[in-house]
């Protein structure tokens, strides 16, 4: 359950995954992103399935997800989750968190 006003970025990433890289080069970690998330009090969770995970590996199945990478957000408003495409793109972060608000 998300609290107050809370903001969370679930990005569910592995060592392994080329996707999952490109998205944290390409995008997640641009100066940019990292902003945005700040000026929005977006907090960002980062799970790490390099080695397999039982609670990862529950989560996803609730999402109907079987591989990563996986990321949303969710807020109280959104407690379903705003659920990303796999290859992320700046201007899907931009419009999930005009969403959000």
């Amino acid at each position: 359950m998300i609290k107050n006003n809370e903001t969370l970025f679930i990005d569910i990433t592995a060592d392994w995954c080329v996707t999952c890289q490109f998205n944290k080069i390409n995008v997640l970690e641009k100066e940019n992103i990292k902003l945005l998330f700040e000026e929005n009090d977006i907090t960002l969770i980062r799970a790490d399935w390099t080695k397999p995970d039982r609670n990862i590996d529950i989560f996803l199945k609730k999402f109907n997800k079987f591989g990563i990478p996986f990321n949303a957000f969710f807020s109280s408003k959104f407690s379903e989750g705003i659920i990303l495409s796999e290859l992320l793109t700046e201007k899907e972060i931009y419009e999930s968190i005009e969403k959000l608000k």
